[in-house]
Order: C-alpha cells, then sequence, then structure tokens
C-alpha cells in the first residue's frame, strides 16, 4: 500500500465504530424543510441565529461567534437567479469576482486578498485543494442548501490559504419529513434553457433520502461562447439509532464553460462597443471540468456531552483547455494579432479523512465546549500541457469580423505530460469556547499543518512522451504551519454582541500542488478585528459592524536585480464592514452591506522583464501600490416587497469599485454598478411563477476581471422567466 494513503484508509475504521445512547442535542441534525419562495422569506435577514460550520465546529450560533459571518440561503438565491456560485457568493459583503476560465471560474477578492492562494473554498465543510490555481466546484447553486461566508482568516478550521476569507458550499440534505418534489424550468436571453429537480423525504423511519439535479445551457452572450452543465447532487441518510447518523452523498458535475477570454483593448485600455459580442479564440476552443466528490459521514452521539464526527471523501477532477488565450489590438491595421496557443489538462485525485470529537460539559459553573481533531488529504495530480504553446507568428484575424479558424491550424506544439505531483497533508486542531458567565465568552484556536510535497517534471518531446519515461528533474519539499485565534464575545443584553479577536494564519504563496521552488515557506498573515452584532425589534432590525487590520508576510518579491524571487515582501489591508437588515412591515424588507478597504504592498519589488527576450531589465519598487484586481469599495443592496397577496417584487443593486488590473497601478479598470429586479406571483402554494431582469442599466464598465491586457466582460443586460412547481 501507498503509505501516503495509509493513514486516510484509517477513516473506514472510525466510521464503523460501534454504537452507544443519545446523541448531544446541539449536534443532532434538524429536520428542514424544502421552501418555496412565495413571498417574504423568513430565512430574510442576516441570520444572526444561525449555526455555521465555516467559522467553527462547536455549533455555536454567528452572533457568539467573535468574527464576521455571513450566510446566503437557497431562498435568497432563487430570489436573485444565482445559479453559478461565482454570482451567489459575490454578493456577500466585501465580496469581488477575479473569475476567469484560467482559475476555474470562481476567484474571488475580499478584504484587499484576492485568488485561491488566500480565500478558502469547502464543500460540505470539506477542503477542496487547489490544483494548479484552478477550482471549479461546486458547478451550480441548485444543489446547495446554503453558502456560509467567513471574512478574515480561518486557518484554524480549514488549514493553509484562508487568509482573506473561507466560503463553505453547503449541499442540500436528507430529511425524515414526507417525500416532496420540486421542479424549475426557466427560458431566457441568449439562449438559456434550464431544468432542475429535487426530491427527498422519508422512505422508512430510519432511511431518508436527497437527490438533486440541474441541466443549464446558454448560447453565451459573443460568439460561439456557449456553456453547457450538468449537475447531479445525492444523499441517502441511514438513521439505525436516535443516536447515529451514516450519511452517504454523491455529487458529479460535468461543464463545458464558455471558451472566452476577453476582449482585447485599445492602447487607451477601453475595449470598443463596436467588437463587445466578438470572440477571438479558436471556434473549436475547449473548456471542460469534470468532478466528482463522493463521501461517507457518520455522526455519532456517545452520550450527552460527547459526539464523534468521520468525514471520509475522494474527489476526482479533471479539466481542459485549449485556445488561444492572448490577443493585442494592431490599431494601425485594425487587427487582432493572436498568440499563447495553450492546451492544458489537469487530473486530480484526492482522497481524504478527518475525524473530530465535540465535548460538551461544565467546568465549575462554566459551560465549555471542546473539540480536537485529525484531518490528513493524499492527492496526486498530473499536469499536461504543449508548452511552449507555439503557434503562427503573427496570427491575424480582423478586429470586427474574425475568422477565428480551428485550433489545428493554429497549434504547433504536441501536448505532452509536464510533471506530476504526489501531496500528503495532516493537520491536528482543536477549538474551544468557554462561557465564563451569562455575558462573557472567549474562543480559542489551534491548528498545525503539515505538508509533504513530491513532484516529477518531464523531459519534453515533440510528441507522447516515451512510454517508462523517466522524470527529468524531481522536486520534494516539506512545508509547516501554526495557526490559532484567541477571541472574546460580551453581551450587555440580549441579542447584543462586542467582540474582538486576534488571529494568525498561513497561507501558501505557491500552488500545493505543482509548486516548483523548495526553498519557499509559508507565508503568515495576522488579523485583529474588532465589531458588534445586533438584532432588535423582535428581529426586525439587524446590523453588524467590523473593523479589522490584516498583514501578511514572506509573499513573494524579487531581491535584488536579476535574481530569483524571495520572500522579503508584505501585504497589508485595514478596513470596515457593515451589514443591516430592516423589515419596517410585515410585507417589506431590506438588505445592504457595505465594505471599505485599504490594501497596499508594504515591501514589494519585481523584476520587469524584456516582452520579446524575457530577460530582467530593470527592478520595480511597487511598495505602496494597490495589490491588483482588488476593489477598495463593494456594496450590495436588495429589497423584497410583496405588494398584494401571492405577488412580490424585488430589487437592488451590487456596485464595485475601481480596481487596478496590474500591481504597477498604471491600468484602471472602472466601476460598475449592476441593477436586478424580478416580479414573483404564487399561481397557488405549489406553483410560481417569476420574471427577473438582470444588468437592468446595461452597464458597459461590467468586467468580471481582467485576463493579460483583455477584460472578461460581464453578461450584457438579458430576463429570464421561470416557472417553480412542488408537489
Amino acid at each position: 500500500m501507498n503509505p501516503t494513503r495509509r493513514y486516510v484508509y484509517l477513516g473506514l475504521l472510525t466510521s464503523v465504530l460501534p454504537l452507544s445512547p443519545s446523541l448531544s442535542a446541539n449536534e443532532k441534525d434538524k429536520d428542514i424543510e424544502e421552501t418555496v419562495v412565495i413571498g417574504i422569506s423568513d430565512s430574510s435577514g442576516l441570520s444572526l441565529d444561525a449555526q455555521n460550520d465555516a467559522s467553527n465546529r462547536l455549533g455555536l450560533e454567528i452572533i457568539d461567534v467573535p468574527s464576521s459571518v455571513e450566510i446566503i440561503t437557497k431562498e435568497n438565491i432563487a430570489i436573485k437567479g444565482d445559479f453559478s456560485s461565482l454570482s451567489a457568493v459575490t454578493r456577500a459583503t466585501g465580496f469581488a469576482s477575479s473569475a476567469s476560465p484560467g482559475n476555474g471560474g470562481s476567484s474571488v477578492a475580499v478584504r484587499g486578498f484576492n485568488g485561491h492562494g488566500s480565500v478558502v473554498q469547502t464543500y460540505d465543510g470539506v477542503r477542496l485543494y487547489v490544483g494548479a490555481g484552478a477550482a471549479t466546484f461546486p458547478a451550480d447553486t441548485w444543489t446547495l442548501q446554503k453558502i456560509e461566508v467567513l471574512r478574515g482568516p480561518g486557518s484554524v478550521i480549514n488549514g493553509v490559504g484562508a487568509v482573506g476569507a473561507t466560503v463553505n458550499y453547503v449541499p442540500k440534505a436528507p430529511t425524515f419529513d414526507n417525500i416532496n418534489h420540486d421542479v424549475n424550468i426557466t427560458a431566457g436571453t441568449f439562449g438559456l434553457r434550464r431544468f432542475a429537480y429535487g426530491s427527498g423525504g422519508r422512505i422508512t423511519d430510519e432511511v431518508a433520502y436527497r437527490i438533486d439535479t440541474v441541466y443549464h445551457e446558454t448560447d453565451g452572450y459573443v460568439d460561439f461562447g456557449g456553456e453547457q452543465r450538468e449537475a447531479l447532487a445525492g444523499s441517502l441518510l441511514f438513521r439505525p439509532l436516535e443516536n447515529l447518523d451514516i450519511k452517504l452523498s454523491v455529487d458529479y458535475a460535468d461543464v463545458d464553460a464558455a471558451p472566452y477570454w476577453g476582449a482585447p483593448t485599445l492602447s487607451n485600455g477601453k475595449v470598443p462597443d463596436s467588437i463587445r459580442e466578438n470572440n477571438y479564440n479558436v471556434r473549436d476552443g475547449i473548456v471542460k471540468y469534470e468532478d466528482l466528490w463522493p463521501r461517507l459521514s457518520v455522526r455519532w452521539g456517545i452520550n450527552e456531552n460527547i459526539t464523534f464526527r468521520n468525514d471520509l471523501y475522494y474527489l476526482t477532477a479533471k479539466r481542459h483547455w485549449r485556445n488561444v488565450e492572448d490577443y493585442q489590438i494592431k490599431e494601425e491595421t485594425s487587427q487582432v494579432d493572436r498568440s499563447f496557443f495553450l492546451e492544458i489538462l489537469h487530473d486530480q485525485k484526492q482522497l481524504g479523512n478527518r475525524s473530530d470529537v465535540l465535548f460538551d460539559y461544565k467546568i465549575g459553573d462554566m459551560e465549555n465546549r471542546l473539540n480536537v481533531g485529525f484531518e490528513v488529504n493524499s492527492i496526486d495530480f498530473t499536469h499536461t500541457n504543449n508548452r511552449p504553446y507555439a503557434g503562427p507568428k503573427p496570427d491575424l484575424v480582423d478586429l470586427h469580423n474574425p475568422n477565428p479558424g480551428l485550433w489545428r491550424d493554429v497549434a504547433f506544439s504536441k501536448t505532452t505530460k509536464d510533471f506530476t505531483s504526489e501531496t500528503l497533508q495532516y493537520a491536528v486542531f482543536l477549538d474551544e469556547h468557554l462561557q465564563i458567565t451569562e455575558q462573557f465568552a472567549v474562543i480559542g484556536g489551534l491548528r498545525y499543518d503539515a505538508i509533504d510535497f513530491q513532484r516529477e517534471d518531464f523531459a519534453r518531446f515533440n510528441g507522447p512522451l516515451p512510454e517508462n519515461a523517466e522524470p527529468a528533474s524531481k522536486t520534494d519539499n516539506d512545508l509547516s504551519g501554526t495557526s490559532w485565534r484567541l477571541g472574546a464575545v460580551y453581551q450587555p443584553i440580549e441579542n447584543l454582541s462586542i467582540y474582538g479577536q486576534a488571529s494568525e494564519a498561513v497561507d501558501s504563496i505557491q500552488s500545493i500542488l505543482s509548486a516548483t521552488n523548495p526553498d519557499l515557506k509559508l507565508a503568515k498573515g495576522r488579523q485583529f478585528e474588532i465589531g458588534l452584532k445586533h438584532q432588535t425589534w423582535d428581529d426586525r432590525l439587524q446590523y453588524t459592524v467590523a473593523l479589522y487590520d490584516i498583514v501578511k508576510k514572506d509573499i513573494l518579491s524579487a531581491e535584488p536585480f536579476g535574481q530569483d524571487q524571495s520572500q522579503i515582501g508584505q501585504q497589508s489591508s485595514q478596513g470596515i464592514e457593515f451589514e443591516f437588515f430592516l423589515r419596517p412591515v410585515d410585507n417589506f424588507d431590506i438588505n445592504f452591506n457595505v465594505a471599505f478597504v485599504d490594501p497596499k504592498f508594504d515591501t514589494f519589488e519585481k523584476t520587469a522583464k524584456d516582452p520579446n527576450t524575457g530577460d530582467p531589465i530593470e527592478n520595480v519598487d511597487l511598495s505602496g501600490n494597490t495589490p491588483r484586481n482588488v476593489p477598495k469599495t463593494t456594496a450590495n443592496l436588495w429589497m423584497n416587497w410583496q405588494f398584494v397577496d401571492d405577488w412580490m417584487m424585488s430589487g437592488g443593486l451590487r456596485y464595485v469599485g475601481e480596481r487596478f488590473a496590474d500591481d504597477e497601478n498604471e491600468n484602471e479598470l472602472p466601476s460598475y454598478t449592476i441593477y436586478d429586479a424580478s416580479v414573483r406571483w404564487a399561481v397557488t402554494d405549489d406553483l410560481q411563477l417569476s420574471l427577473l431582469g438582470k444588468n437592468l442599466s446595461d452597464d458597459k464598465n461590467y468586467i468580471l476581471a481582467p485576463y493579460g491586457s483583455q477584460r472578461i466582460l460581464g453578461e450584457p443586460r438579458s430576463a429570464e422567466f421561470a416557472v417553480h412547481f412542488s408537489f
């Protein structure tokens, strides 16, 4: 047996431990009925009294946690028509898109930090490790019960790479309610065709199920920019005893994403209006993701005070890109010069297990909750490409009427195996909440991560790699780091929390699965945060305020001129965030959030290179600059008004302030404001019709992210009509 997997298979043993009496009350699963949004939802608001797994594993409510936590419910996702996880999560406080096909269309910026290296994504509470900068799961929000967001360092919970935030996608789960079915059919602009089905409930007194599936297809808003995705999520819950839950879950997604790499820009950094619908990629470009995620979960109440939990999981991810990705406008001839003829394939397998024990007991008169556990992950990663990405020089197409051609006409290099890696990650952790008095509590956590990384690089051949080829070079690296947090919550009156927390996290400055420099260590980030959370007026008024200061040290920086990068850099951010919910009358509510952040490089040098030869030509000191793709201001507004029985109007906006497309701060992206609105009619208790308009102002500055000098443009004005039926 491969020794890197031996520890993972121990999870199989812990999944079949003997049984014993009663599950603790705060850990027992609560059945959540499937609901259809037909009016002002009871789930509206900031969910301050909801439990979450993004910030803790202690069963604490958000109001009791000394950090910034937000929950996006499936009802709110449905009202806003957010079919993708990116669209849904970027409505959270302080979040902005930095997504492109190269990062799986899922990268975000928050609290001054950008990308998968600083924002961790988990699914059902389990960490998905990022392969070579791309994360592609989950594919669709239909399978989700909710999205949990923890802003600020979360490494005590989820390990390396969570200095900016943690996003936990929670799938729908089986319940022991009566069986219920949901059907949703949507059609809209740009050839949108969408069919979704969900079903779940009690099979017997001991067995319940849940299944959700969705087919989503669109022609896209640019030429040959269509997308098709299929997602399936199924769970079977076996409860042989009141104190024992065994759940088997399988999630699958197959995505043919839009092969669109943005619009080229003029020398002034603008995209001409006349080319916004053009696609300069080859006509047979490929952006394809396929993910499979089976899991076995056990929840065992040993007694009233001790609960054991174990999660065994296996992820396989296959990704394929085959595109021409770089476009430069030649203004003197009205042509576009294409380059970067790239084909990449990922084959990733992650086998992991996490076990923990929750203790709920008293120390004298003080209530105490303690969680201790360990996790281990074994990840195999294979990277195949056609480097050096050769193609015809030049490869010119007309700016206004491009003839894109086919891949075989423009690609010269053969696609062969580039490198493979094996990564063994393990961690031990503890988290504790001590209620010292009725009004004052402290929470602390500690985690140690160790990573054993081995990489084999293969010599490149102009053709398939010879069988049994020996690697040309090997990399072996051991990384480790300790994360901690210590916070306190003071509640002078009921439903008001004043809190403070200090925390330290470890961050990866290389992709853990594809690192190339064995001498680089983990970066460190520390945060101080203070804030308050309050709900009053019978929960009609809810708000939170958070102020934070984050410093991330040991980021990559060039030192000195002409030498390889080393870890002498530092980045910091300070900011304030505000969330607000108000329901002044029973048929109207308003949600609003705004975030202001001042991010900057405290110490950062970069080696400029000759664009023709790639040779270093000078060192540039970027200290004091704003990191790329990080807006200083974001805001979201949403209002619901049930103006007559069974009819509801909703609408709002999302605002993203100016960002820089480069670390040199020479190219600024404009701010944008997107207005959305919908009207819903509950024809009967089981049938609902809705009409949704998106980007109603057709904002031309709606840019999801820069891609080199190109701009990934957001979707123009669109409309959707949906039918939702339950039975």
